[in-house]
């Protein structure tokens, strides 16, 4: 059909400013140019030059950028495009205008206080949501791609200065097309957000993720790592031996209805743990609707607004913020 003919769309960026580098790559902020002084806020992370000619770099970057091109939720960090910029890739995403889990966390350990338990619950659920969506993400035919994220931790968890929790960084993230038998010699991860399986090195899939995200709810809650170590043989050791707190230990004000579901996603054995990300959410949110009105993104808005004072929120480069990552 006439209407249905390939044409030729090329965009044109242009950077307005780096943000962050680290060991694969950068970060920018940046604009999408169209016809018209048409112009779209993004940011662009771009894969280091000589990491191209890396197989499992290469893979790693492409991967993500084909993976999240279609997980359209509003809670997780949309992927435009990957371009090529400068003879290296680029993936073309989303601008998240606000902060990370880590970010909150290190303000809170500044000022020695804690958030409060409803908003650590609200932000918990709305990961919930995003890996739900995502376990669900089926393809074009209809086949359920089995998306594991594997690195669900503070640093890839956003949260907007309108109160709207992101998760981002698929970089790692598992499909039954991408990762294939060889996946229990690929042991990947932030080793104290990993989940027993995965610190093994056995399969993984979406009961992992809600491992992590226990572990990022209990520092949340607490403003500690429930496991604080980067070796793997020692988190593995921790996984079998170390009891799990009760988060009371280090804020009497949380409610006692949390611990329950936050140990359920906790469990050692993986028939016990929360099966789908579907399970949380209704528990989460039983626990913060059951009684009301209970968080918001408004709420959370508000929340941030006081946390961090200093930053001009209508900015869109705050000059002293934690940048985004």
């Amino acid at each position: 059909m006439d209407d249905l003919k390939a044409f030729q769309y090329v965009s044109t960026y242009r950077i307005v400013q780096e943000i962050a580098q680290g060991g694969m790559g950068k970060v920018y902020l940046a604009d999408q140019l169209g016809v018209a002084g048409y112009t779209k806020t993004v940011g662009i992370k771009t894969i280091r030059a000589e990491l191209v000619n890396s197989g499992v770099f290469r893979d790693l970057f492409i991967a993500e950028a084909k993976l999240v091109a279609d997980l359209i939720h509003e809670n997780i960090q949309q992927v435009y495009q990957l371009i090529d910029m400068g003879g290296s890739f680029a993936i073309v995403m989303e601008w998240v205008h606000g902060i990370t889990f880590e970010d909150i966390n290190s303000r809170l350990d500044e000022r020695n206080a804690y958030l409060p338990p409803e908003l650590a619950v609200f932000l918990a659920s709305r990961v919930a949501r995003a890996l739900h969506y995502a376990h669900e993400k089926r393809d074009r035919t209809g086949d359920l791609l089995n998306v594991v994220h594997r690195d669900v931790s503070p640093v890839n968890v956003f949260a907007s200065w309108q109160g709207v929790v992101k998760l981002a960084d698929f970089g790692i993230a598992k499909t039954l097309d991408i990762s294939g038998p060889d996946e229990r010699k690929q042991i990947m991860g932030k080793v104290p957000y990993m989940s027993p399986e995965q610190a093994r090195g056995d399969g993984t899939d979406r009961r992992t993720d809600l491992f992590a995200l226990g572990l990022v709810l209990f520092e949340m809650l607490t403003g500690e790592q429930l496991y604080p170590t980067d070796d793997l043989r020692e988190v593995m050791a921790m996984h079998k031996n170390k009891p799990i707190p009760s988060p009371r230990e280090w804020n009497p004000a949380i409610p006692a209805e949390v611990e329950p579901f936050l140990r359920k996603l906790l469990e050692y054995d993986l028939e016990k743990r929360y099966q789908t990300g579907k399970e949380v959410v209704k528990d989460l949110e039983v626990f913060m609707y059951g009684g009301g009105y209970g968080p918001t993104n408004e709420k959370l808005a508000t929340y941030l607004h006081d946390l961090f004072p200093e930053v001009d929120k209508n900015r869109l480069l705050p000059e002293e913020v934690i940048k985004p990552q």
